[in-house]
């Protein structure tokens, strides 16, 4: 290089230029130009680069500002650590939460502000950001000076640089305990509303579970026509009731995301029929009309959840019976095309009722709804059944729709509801022979001795009397603790146990029963209706579970089950 004397005139004043222009941009001047000469030569290359990293520097401290005024402004907790996790950075909310000063975090592990169960996590994080360049933690407590904090979501993710390599890591983390705390106490307010609807429900189910057995076993006294009308009528009225409950309890189950159907084998126009015949005769009593179709290419034998079919076409029907002053009520069941090893079935039920305001047919499958204020003083209902067919439906991948008046139909007037359900088909066809149920029919083959539990006097008698006209033998016991003396004294065929009872509920009686070494079959006959009971009762020691109300059928069939293998 030649000594600066020697330096051409004509080049000094060039170099000075440069010399400046390198000054500025060192002092942050990221602004400062310098024009290049025109030459082409070595200088002019010079000045052109440290034209451009002044751009660069410009373009870098722009971003770097851009960023500090971002998280500057984030009122969440802020870290910006390097790659090993050690902290660089950190936002004033941070500071504030930590009660610190700055010094007292920087050059930190992050692991020494993290409890100590948590630190593992950190390994987690590692591997995701590796792969994924984010990582997202759930819940997160940060420990400083022996205080944890409020739990917090954190979200981890790499910060790139020019080169797109990860430079630095960004933590963001945000107190989510009013998110916590509100959603247990929502969670506690579910469970209080559902323990207060299963309490409920027993202690309407109890005395309900009375009143119907009691209707039953009048009808085996002989009584008159009038007074069988009468019966029928206060029957209809309980089983209104108990549909309620039940309507009740599947909302509760639905909301909660707990309602669950059965897969089992069943024949299909076997349980329309008998589920469908009480209507015809409801129909018939208010001169009405009511046919049932079902198409013969419909299979057999099904498998699915025929109580819950059941409920679906009663409440549509009932709902056809009660709406309908005058007229006709069509029933009909339809085969439709479906993939191999499934039915697709279609029911459309038509009828020419007072029908359904245009304006409310989007909203009538809505929880408490119904087509207006009148519906409810004039027919009663509580607006939950067709919302829980449209999920029972939903849940066997079909769907069901409305239209009113039902003009596809012929109609002029009314209301038609058609849906779908997709069930899957049983490989053997072959349809058993239907079981005679006739109430007066029913007797075991021999006297059996059946112990019943139950600290409810009425359904104690209920349920002493309905074994003893099926040809039992039969004892009863108020509580658990009489039921176990009686047990060790007796030889019984079968215990029936009520659940909720005091001093010793039916769970432990069942217990206590299998730890004695006795193997008779238990059944619960409980005013429970919830599936956990049930399978509460099974786990305990129970054989099955009958639910009150329950019918002189259903006690038969149970009883039997076990009792004539």
């Amino acid at each position: 290089m030649l000594p600066k004397h020697e330096i051409p005139d004509h080049l000094k004043g060039r170099i000075d230029d440069i010399i400046q222009l390198v000054y500025e941009i060192a002092n942050g001047n990221f602004e400062y130009r310098l024009p290049r000469y025109g030459f082409n030569d070595e200088l002019d290359g010079l000045v052109g680069g440290i034209n451009m990293l002044g751009e660069e520097l410009k373009s870098s401290m722009v971003s770097k500002n851009y960023l500090e005024s971002i998280y500057k402004g984030v009122v969440d907790v802020l870290f910006i650590l390097d790659i090993n996790f050690r902290i660089e950075e950190v936002n004033e909310i941070t500071l504030e939460k930590f009660r610190c000063e700055e010094s007292a975090l920087l050059k930190q592990p992050l692991a020494e502000l993290l409890s100590e169960n948590e630190q593992i996590l950190l390994e987690r994080v590692r591997a995701e950001l590796g792969e994924k360049n984010i990582c997202r933690i759930n819940e997160l407590h940060f420990s400083f000076n022996g205080e944890l904090s409020k739990p917090h979501s954190a979200t981890f993710s790499y910060l790139l640089n020019s080169q797109n390599q990860p430079s630095n890591i960004l933590l963001i983390a945000k107190d989510v305990s009013v998110f916590k705390e509100a959603r247990e106490r929502a969670e506690a307010s579910n469970e209080a509303k559902t323990r207060f609807l299963a309490n409920m429900s027993h202690e309407i189910r109890t005395p309900l579970s009375a009143i119907l057995g009691f209707i039953d076993l009048m009808f085996e006294t002989s009584p008159t026509e009038e007074q069988q009308n009468f019966l029928r009528l206060i029957k209809a009225s309980g089983e209104d009731l108990s549909k309620l409950i039940n309507n009740i309890l599947d909302i509760n189950k639905i909301e909660a995301g707990k309602l669950t159907l059965e897969q089992i084998e069943f024949q299909f126009e076997e349980i329309m029929k008998s589920n469908l015949n009480p209507y015809r005769y409801l129909a018939r009593e208010k001169g009405i009309d009511l046919s049932i179709n079902i198409d013969p290419d419909i299979p057999k034998v099904l498998i699915g959840d025929p109580q819950k079919i059941n409920q679906v076409v009663r409440n549509l029907v009932s709902n056809a019976v009660k709406f309908t002053v005058a007229g006709n009520i069509n029933v009909n069941f339809t085969s439709l095309p479906a993939r191999p090893g499934y039915a697709i079935i279609q029911g459309d039920i038509i009828d020419s009722g007072i029908g359904i305001p245009s304006n409310k047919l989007n909203v009538i499958f809505d929880s408490f709804t119904q087509a207006d204020d009148s519906t409810s003083r004039n027919y009663g209902g509580s607006g939950l059944g067709l919302t829980i067919c449209r999920y029972l439906l939903n849940s066997m991948d079909g769907d069901i729709r409305v239209e009113s008046p039902p003009v596809s139909f012929g109609f002029e007037k009314g209301t038609a509801f058609t849906f779908t359900m997709e069930l899957k088909v049983a490989d053997s066809q072959v349809v058993k022979p239907k079981e005679e149920v006739q109430a007066l029919k029913l007797k075991f083959s021999r006297q059996y001795h059946i112990l019943v539990v139950d600290d409810n006097d009425l359904n104690l008698k209920l349920a002493k009397r309905v074994l003893e006209n099926l040809g039992a033998k039969v004892l009863v016991a108020d509580g658990g603790q009489s039921a176990l003396d009686l047990i060790n004294i007796h030889d019984f065929d079968l215990v029936f146990i009520d659940i909720h009872m005091p001093e010793m509920d039916g769970y432990e009686l069942a217990v206590r029963i299998r730890k004695m070494q006795y193997n008779m079959p238990l059944i619960a006959l409980s005013a429970d209706a919830y599936e956990e009971a049930v399978l509460k009762s099974l786990q305990s020691g129970m054989n099955a579970h009958v639910k009150k109300p329950f019918t002189k059928e259903e006690i038969f069939v149970a009883s039997k089950g076990f009792l004539e293998l």
